[in-house]
């Protein structure tokens, strides 16, 4: 279900200038009772003003930031219509964050469309998670989840580490906000205040 689930409700972020793309991003489709609401890395739309969504078939639409949490590396966006070609799945968080659990993610890697990775969780922190998968740019805001498709967090950066300080990217192990550091009355309020 994990899997599934993570492919049906992804979509493309692009922040964007004059109608233009500046950067590509990931993110996740949900519902919370009657409220829908994307789920995404903070750092991929911090500071922009226009954010437009992409869903499959290249069908567009606006979105706003209503929640957004820099040091945790999540934040929610709501669309300005509701999205036609994604699944809103409901949103369940898996706050048990077991060690060795198989996670799955579906993000945006170098613009290469919907790719769908496996992994395992390897380590827990209290706001970051450390995980085996694959990953690159593009693939940060894409919600990781577990098999029976409840959120653990947002993917939020690649570790960079290298012999003798020459850096060099480790697309295997990769950061993820927890998504435990989101409570369900923070996500309620921030959607109950949506403009």
């Amino acid at each position: 279900r994990g899997l599934k689930v993570s492919y049906l409700s992804s979509v493309i972020i692009h922040p964007t200038i004059d109608g233009l793309p500046t950067g590509t991003g990931s993110g996740n489709y949900f519902k919370l009772g009657n409220k829908r609401f994307i789920l995404t890395a903070a750092h991929v739309v911090e500071g922009e003003e226009n954010i437009l969504i992409m869903e499959k078939g290249y069908v567009t639409t606006e979105a706003s930031v209503v929640y957004l949490d820099a040091e945790i590396d999540i934040a929610v966006l709501v669309p300005k219509e509701r999205l036609r070609y994604t699944k809103a799945i409901p949103f369940r968080r898996d706050i048990n964050n077991q060690m060795g659990e198989k996670v799955f993610h579906c993000g945006h890697p170098a613009r290469e469309g919907f790719h769908i990775s496996e992994g395992l969780l390897t380590g827990t922190h209290t706001d970051t998670l450390l995980v085996n998968t694959f990953a690159w740019p593009g693939s940060s805001g894409s919600v990781l989840f577990d098999e029976g498709g409840r959120v653990l967090g947002v993917l939020s950066a690649i570790r960079v580490a290298g012999p003798f300080g020459y850096p060099d990217m480790v697309e295997h192990i990769v950061l993820a906000g927890n998504i435990k550091m989101l409570d369900q009355k923070t996500l309620k309020a921030a959607l109950e205040n949506e403009r």
